[in-house]
């Protein structure tokens, strides 16, 4: 007869084969300590960028090439001027003039009524290129004209306005800075001036035109540090300068 079929009352005790039972040793109760985390260390402050320090060589001033001017269609007051200002092709705001295949600015002034319009076509002028773009009833300028005013009301009727003519020979593109202020990759300009530090609004009120008609800086009638004094110049080609306007406002 096989093992299964004895009757599981008859079957035989089989001793030995359960894990034997683990014998509990007396002793003292050990705890279990939670392993303390090590203290976070602080994250380094990221370095700021260090602040150039007020300087007209901020400003990215060059010589710009008015190729067209028109009204502007929705105000009055306002050109609308197409001007090649030496931008390599694809820089932002800037587009192909398909007459002349040159790259360009649109940029709007409000010299309507204060310059005549034809002293606005295919002329040489100097640009601040570095202003924070802006529309101007719907069109975006981006770019300032320099021109010159003599110090009194803005608004006045008969107020006369000249712009600001780069010397002979300067090409569309050439750098403008003011002796002793260098323009150049150590010390400028910004690629684009803040509108928050109000660079242009400190750096602007020392620029001015000589008894010589040549357009100056002046650092003591500004936030810029100092009371040195120097001429608005394209290097190697001579001075900026004004028609008749001896001793005004430069903006």
């Amino acid at each position: 007869m096989s093992d299964s079929a004895v009757p599981a009352q008859h079957k035989p005790l089989v001793v030995g084969r359960t894990k034997p039972a683990t014998p509990v040793v007396d002793g003292p109760e050990t705890e279990t300590k939670p392993r303390e985390k090590a203290p976070k260390q602080p994250k380094p402050p990221k370095a700021t960028p260090p602040t150039a320090p007020l300087s007209p060589a901020l400003i990215d001033l060059r010589v710009g090439h008015i190729i067209r001017a028109i009204h502007h269609p929705n105000a009055d007051s306002l050109y609308v001027s197409t001007i090649a200002m030496g931008d390599p092709e694809g820089t932002e705001h800037t587009q192909v003039d398909e007459e002349t295949g040159k790259v360009v600015r649109t940029v709007c002034s409000g010299l309507s009524g204060l310059v005549p319009l034809e002293e606005m076509q295919n002329r040489k002028v100097v640009v601040v290129a570095n202003l924070k773009p802006v529309n101007m009833r719907s069109i975006k300028s981006a770019a300032m004209v320099l021109a010159a005013s003599p110090p009194a009301d803005d608004h006045a009727s008969d107020r006369v306005v000249e712009l600001v003519s780069p010397p002979d020979g300067a090409e569309a593109g050439d750098p403008v800075y003011f002796e002793g202020w260098e323009y150049g990759e150590a010390k400028g300009p910004e690629k684009q001036l803040n509108p928050k530090k109000k660079q242009w609004e400190a750096i602007q009120p020392g620029f001015y035109t000589s008894d010589e008609l040549v357009v100056g800086f002046d650092a003591s009638k500004s936030e810029v540090e100092g009371s040195l004094k120097g001429d608005l110049i394209v290097n190697g080609k001579g001075n900026c300068t004004v028609k008749t306007l001896k001793g005004a406002v430069v903006r």
